[in-house]
């Protein structure tokens, strides 16, 4: 098979909707299915406002329903695990190797810190971040804060967390060049009201 149809992508939502419903992912706050489905309409978002063709949109499509399935084996490194689920599974559908790796690739791009090696791999990068453009932001970091709680041990206070989201808006950068123009638009907006939020500790 060397292009994704329709029903290719129909099978890899309905695959990675189960696995992250049935799994330990439904426990997560943040890296759930909830997100997953965002970074998929992300990616649709991204692709036609950028022009991008129909099989590497489908790509793209299929690398967001899998970048996050490896939380379901474990926290830290999961990425690793998503590309071995999303290797298994397609394989299974008969999709070719080139066509594997290149979805391997986009996934291993959003590793913290992103270091996307191709134009495809910098847009499932943009697409996972996209919400730091938007004022979703904030309840986004929210449930991100209790993840981290939960799983990672991570506890501060309320005055060192929204530091530290100040500190990853400054060094998160957007891959893409509609990223760079488009979205840093918002991205400096939440930068603005964290940096107002932190005024608010210094009084």
């Amino acid at each position: 098979m060397d292009t994704m149809n329709t029903n290719m992508s129909s099978s890899v939502a309905a695959y990675c909707t189960d696995l992250l419903t049935i799994s330990k992912c439904k426990e997560l706050p943040f890296h759930n299915l909830e997100h997953t489905k965002e970074v998929v309409q992300n990616v649709k978002y991204l692709c036609a406002a950028m022009d991008i063709n129909h099989v590497d949109t489908e790509l793209l499509i299929v690398s967001a329903w899998f970048h996050d399935t490896g939380f379901s084996k474990t926290y830290k490194g999961h990425e690793d695990e998503s590309k071995k689920i999303a290797t298994k599974f397609l394989l299974e559908l008969g999709i070719r190797n080139e066509m594997i790796e290149n979805i391997c690739l986009c996934i291993d791009a959003t590793k913290m810190p992103q270091n996307p090696t191709t134009v495809l791999a910098a847009i499932l990068c943009d697409a996972d971040f996209f919400h730091i453009s938007t004022p979703h932001f904030y309840y986004r970091k929210l449930l991100l804060r209790r993840e981290w709680e939960m799983n990672c041990k991570k506890r501060t206070t309320d005055k060192k967390w929204h530091q530290l989201n100040l500190d990853f808006l400054k060094n998160v950068h957007f891959k893409t060049e509609y990223g760079k123009n488009a979205l840093e638009v918002g991205k400096q907006e939440n930068i603005k009201k964290v940096q107002r939020i932190l005024e608010y500790y210094d009084e």
